[in-house]
């Protein structure tokens, strides 16, 4: 009696998952952390043993074909499914003890959530705390116990809380003022060197529609998707850049470029409500609470605080000088 052979196996439908949730192989790739030849040919592999095309490919990213939209339903399903596996397994361990899954925006871990983590790690020696910055949205849902995003999750099976309020203003180094100077307005920024990150193309629905216009008409000077590359070269007086204001407490060297724009972005923390009954996912919750409290950390706040209230920054007034805000005591 011959077996009859395995149709596909559940990496190769991870895999697609992930292509239809990224939009494009490149972001797939780096979400999963394999190469884009690695996907292009799973993917193929997959549609050889259905048989049918399962996607289209084009400037814009991948588009489902007919058969792909039908298979992407069940996939998931599938890949829900394997989670409320997953989470009751997790019920079942109640302990105080092991690991949790964090996904977290990469300059939000690397800029903040690192640097007060001494104080989580002493009271909680038995708690392995893994954070993974390549993977966000839907994918990060699928891969964490916890997920802090920009964007909204819309599955209706998570609970997704406004955790914090992250205010992007224009930075830039002594160095580069001293050399360049400053933007005259608003518009005068496409006049100077400009450093972007890739993600913020996908935040540019929250932006001014004055800034919006600009930064489409930009032709940026460097493009990362890497926040600590972004932000050492500003530092270094390579270009100016949208960053989160809260960057003047972790960098006092910046400069505050004050041109009267100021980019409001929340920060959502995504988990499914039963990760609330395993007490070591309960406790990072809580925790991730009060280091993004806005009564503790005013620049988290919903309402937009200057950086030189909270901070020893120095600020670059461009509509004429103004007087310095008031500092918080």
């Amino acid at each position: 009696m011959t077996t009859k052979p395995q149709l596909f196996d559940w990496d190769d439908l991870r895999i697609f998952h992930a292509l239809v949730s990224s939009g494009s192989m490149s972001s797939a790739a780096r979400k999963l952390g394999i190469g884009q030849p690695t996907v292009s040919r799973r993917l193929e592999q997959l549609e050889t043993r259905i048989g049918a095309r399962l996607v289209t490919r084009g400037a814009d990213g991948v588009e489902l074909t007919d058969i792909g939209e039908r298979i992407w339903a069940q996939v998931q399903i599938m890949q829900n499914t394997a989670g409320d596996i997953e989470r009751i397994a997790h019920q079942a361990d109640r302990a105080d003890a092991g690991t949790v899954h964090l996904a977290a925006p990469e300059g939000v871990a690397g800029y903040w959530i690192a640097r007060q983590l001494p104080s989580f790690v002493e009271a909680n020696p038995l708690i392995n705390l893994e954070i993974n910055t390549r993977v966000d949205g839907e994918l990060a849902l699928d891969q964490s116990d916890i997920s802090l995003q920009m964007t909204e999750s819309k599955r209706m099976s998570h609970v997704a809380t406004e955790l914090a309020t992250l205010h992007y203003v224009p930075f830039a180094a002594r160095a580069y003022l001293d050399t360049y100077g400053a933007p005259k307005s608003v518009a005068d920024v496409l006049n100077h060197r400009i450093a972007d990150l890739v993600s913020y193309r996908e935040q540019q629905t929250h932006w001014p529609k004055e800034a919006s216009a600009i930064k489409q008409m930009m032709n940026p000077s460097l493009t990362t998707d890497n926040s600590l590359a972004l932000v050492e070269a500003v530092r270094a007086g390579t270009a100016i850049s949208m960053i989160p204001t809260y960057a003047a407490k972790v960098q006092p060297d910046l400069v505050h470029v004050d041109l009267g724009l100021e980019v409001p972005i929340t920060l959502w923390m995504v988990y499914h409500p039963d990760q609330r009954r395993v007490t070591r996912v309960r406790k990072v919750l809580d925790w991730l609470r009060e280091i993004f409290d806005g009564s503790l950390y005013p620049w988290f706040r919903k309402d937009y605080l200057p950086p030189s209230t909270f901070s020893d920054v120095d600020v670059v007034h461009v509509r004429g000088e103004r007087p310095r805000p008031r500092a918080l005591d």
